[in-house]
């Protein structure tokens, strides 16, 4: 009965903990219809979340996201982008940012896990910065995450939702404050250009 007693609370406080997480969401940009929420992920790692919505359907937006290829061409500061291996429910995918000078600039190795339901779908990136070798003219990213929602509105229209965060060292907190709210503002506006 006490363990029993415990095991609810221990659930209880759980719930309550990922209600406060959503909260702690602060909007910073609304522009254009496309809106920018940060969150502190730990002192020195912030988080943003990018929504909008793109007059298009669901499986357009998603072959444009996942055709990681040319990402480059329209996702904020990619210098390039490539796939490394692919499946249909598993990618591993590379990307070299432009930190500009006098920065050096960064690659990040991620994994894209792709999950599919009948209205949405939801492709998830997680770091896996050992799958390749080191570039040493390149500060490798070893912890990031990112994940792509999108939810069926009609055959017309779709919410696209965009949260991600990065742990970059070596980068002043002021360009990362920079990077972290114009970053989602020009990689939305560029995929909705698309359609």
């Amino acid at each position: 009965m006490v363990l029993n007693f415990i095991v609810l609370f221990i659930s209880l406080a759980n719930i309550n903990f990922q209600n406060l997480d959503y909260d702690n969401w602060e909007l910073k940009k609304d522009k254009d219809s496309i809106k920018v929420y940060i969150r502190n992920v730990n002192e020195s790692t912030k988080e943003y979340r990018a929504e909008t919505i793109i007059r298009s359907d669901i499986d357009k937006i998603f072959n444009i996201i996942t055709d990681f290829d040319n990402s480059y061409k329209w996702m904020y500061k990619l210098n390039s982008s490539k796939i490394l291996k692919k499946t249909d429910s598993l990618m591993y995918v590379y990307f070299v940012v432009d930190m500009s000078w006098p920065l050096k600039n960064r690659d990040l190795v991620s994994d894209a896990v792709i999950k599919r339901d009948i209205d949405k779908i939801k492709i998830e990136m997680n770091s896996t910065p050992d799958y390749i070798p080191l570039n040493n003219k390149l500060v490798r990213i070893n912890k990031s995450r990112s994940i792509w929602n999108l939810e069926k509105i009609d055959d017309f229209s779709t919410k696209v939702t965009l949260q991600s965060y990065a742990v970059v060292d070596g980068i002043p907190i002021f360009i990362m404050d920079l990077f972290i709210l114009d970053s989602p503002m020009y990689s939305m506006t560029r995929l909705r250009e698309k359609f």
